[in-house]
């Protein structure tokens, strides 16, 4: 195989390779990318760790005797990253693959594809498109909530579904939810619902930064039980999460009766404050809400005290509640609004915070005795 391609969309793809393909496996192969040279002048590089798959297509010339081999990508992208030169020339020796950069010359040494897993393309059939900035904004405001311990299976992963062009994404740990929605412009529809794995979400959203016009559509597909993610140059594909999502629907307060607004920044300065303060064992802080002021208490037998006064407009009779200040910085951290409304109906109930009529999250509150 000889080819040439330009430096940088190939370090662009070694790199999302790089974060794909595991560093330690069982399978040495696994951790190389696959480099499949066509014919028609792209270079297909594939690489795995048999729950995340990737493809990504180069523009490619000087094609000759295309064939397919396996390469270190870690290594590969370190080292082109440290090139200057805006061209590589790639040809192929057995499993060794020879680099020109310029006046460099690297060998590196590589191993036949035969044993590379073969990964989904996403072929023909119905897809869901989205632009690349609402796709990469509702996982930054879904997946932080995601739980991350293992064996929690069906809520290890982010819901999705789409019905009547309206897409949504639900992520939960058992102590918060977030729930995000968008409409859509063109058709598509994901009746059933799928949970998408964590990394694959992670994946994902780096694909969106991948394209370049961020305007652009994303496409969605689930082909059986893997779901297919196409942007730009890049697709890639999972397997689905196995088991049944909660009924988040249940989880959402309706029964309000205490609606309090804040300025979120300063409600996020004040948190940041207070949670310095917090004891390891519990990370609590009391919210004290009274007419027009909401006081911020933690307390720690080994740190200290604090008291953070935060402006709030609110009317009602005052009301104490208790919550992990690390959770509502989550939420806080990846909204955009000056303004940000808590809704309640006491301090024993599940909190709502709210930014338009687009997203969600529900909070448990804390028994500070815990």
């Amino acid at each position: 195989m000889k080819l040439v391609v330009k430096r940088e969309p190939l370090v662009n793809a070694l790199t999302a390779a790089s974060a794909v393909a595991p560093i330690r496996s069982v399978r040495p192969n696994l951790k190389n990318a696959l480099f499949t040279a066509n014919p028609d002048g792209n270079l297909e590089v594939q690489a795995t760790d048999l729950e995340v798959g990737l493809r990504y297509k180069l523009q490619a010339e000087s094609v000759k005797d295309p064939v397919s081999l396996c390469l270190p990508c870690q290594t590969l992208s370190g080292l082109l990253k440290e090139c200057n030169e805006d061209v590589v020339s790639l040809e192929t020796e057995g499993a060794k693959g020879i680099f020109t950069v310029g006046r460099d010359r690297f060998e590196v040494l590589g191993q036949e594809s035969s044993d590379f897993p073969e990964i989904p393309d996403i072929g023909e059939g119905s897809v869901v498109t989205v632009t690349a900035a609402d796709l990469a904004a509702m996982i930054d405001r879904t997946l932080f909530a995601a739980a991350r311990e293992q064996g929690r299976y069906a809520i290890n992963g982010v819901y999705i579904q789409v019905r009547e062009k309206l897409l949504e994404m639900v992520a939960t740990d058992g102590r918060r939810l977030a729930y995000c929605k968008k409409k859509l412009k063109g058709p598509g529809e994901l009746e059933e619902g799928v949970i998408v794995p964590i990394k694959m979400m992670q994946e994902t959203r780096r694909l969106c930064e991948q394209v370049t016009d961020n305007k652009k559509d994303v496409e969605i597909a689930v082909r059986g039980r893997s779901i297919l993610v196409r942007g730009g140059q890049m697709t890639l594909s999972s397997v689905l999460v196995e088991g049944i999502f909660p009924k988040y629907q249940q989880v959402i307060p309706k029964d309000i009766e205490k609606e309090i607004t804040f300025k979120r920044e300063a409600l996020l300065q004040a948190l940041r404050k207070a949670a310095y303060l917090t004891s390891d064992e519990t990370r609590t802080v009391s919210m004290v809400f009274k007419p027009g002021t909401c006081l911020i208490e933690a307390r720690s037998p080994d740190k200290g005290v604090a008291s953070v006064t935060a402006e709030v407009e609110y009317a009602g009779d005052e009301m104490t509640v208790a919550f992990n200040p690390q959770y509502v910085q989550d939420c806080l951290k990846v909204l955009t609004a000056d303004n940000v409304r808590l809704e309640m109906k006491d301090a024993n109930r599940p909190g709502l915070l709210r930014e338009g009529n687009e997203y969600l999250y529900v909070l448990m509150p804390v028994n500070p005795k815990d």
